[in-house]
């Protein structure tokens, strides 16, 4: 990750000061269930952090820019009303580019990125499990061709996980894959009896709420 800033930082650390003062911790409200813990996603950063930043002149800013390589880069900018400014450049460089997989990935760089810029959350990010080293971890070394599930189990498994992403991701992540057409044959009873029992369990959650 980069880092630039202003020439000047003074009243941007004094005021960046007092807001961390005032500043709550964010709440984990998001579960990875396969690894059975909670997150803060990027609104509870947000909702944890504006209200401080805000009375003391800071905003947070972030936005894609292109490199003029062909590549883009995700840039988070903490400035204060002075004109002071600090900012982190992180290269967005998924393994896959389809809507859904660069749609998360790009989010978790940005709640990332927000949390380290401003310092609201610190800590153990078990999504990151998910998000960042599914996407840039080299893959680990696959079972035999013999061993994988079949298409047809593929089918069924992409079909129950369609409406479901962040749960495929956590499926995924507890695997060590990187598509599930390599799972093994000899987990794929346990894994599809748990992903449909996740999915009831929300069903359940969203009916009696």
């Amino acid at each position: 990750m980069n880092y630039h800033k202003s020439t000047e930082l003074n009243e941007l650390f004094a005021s960046m000061a007092k807001a961390q003062a005032e500043i709550k911790v964010a709440l984990k409200d998001s579960s990875n269930p396969f690894f059975k813990s909670k997150y803060a996603n990027l609104q509870a950063i947000i909702e944890a952090s504006r209200p401080a930043l805000c009375k003391h002149g800071l905003s947070v800013l972030q936005q894609i820019v292109p490199d003029g390589n062909g590549r883009d880069s995700l840039v988070t900018m903490l400035c204060h009303s002075s004109g002071q400014w600090v900012a982190s450049r992180i290269m967005i460089n998924p393994a896959k580019t389809d809507v859904q997989s660069l749609g998360s990935y790009i989010t978790y760089l940005r709640r990332y990125c927000y949390a380290a810029l401003v310092g609201v959350y610190d800590g153990q990010d078990d999504d990151g499990n998910g998000a960042i080293d599914h996407y840039s971890s080299p893959e680990p070394q696959r079972p035999l061709q013999s061993n994988l599930i079949s298409e047809d189990q593929l089918n069924i498994l992409e079909n129950e996980l369609r409406s479901h992403p962040d749960l495929k991701k956590s499926l995924l992540a507890m695997l060590k894959l990187t598509d599930l057409k390599y799972m093994e044959r000899n987990v794929f009873g346990d894994m599809l009896k748990k992903v449909r029992e996740i999915i009831a369990n929300k069903v359940s959650a969203k009916q009696g709420s």
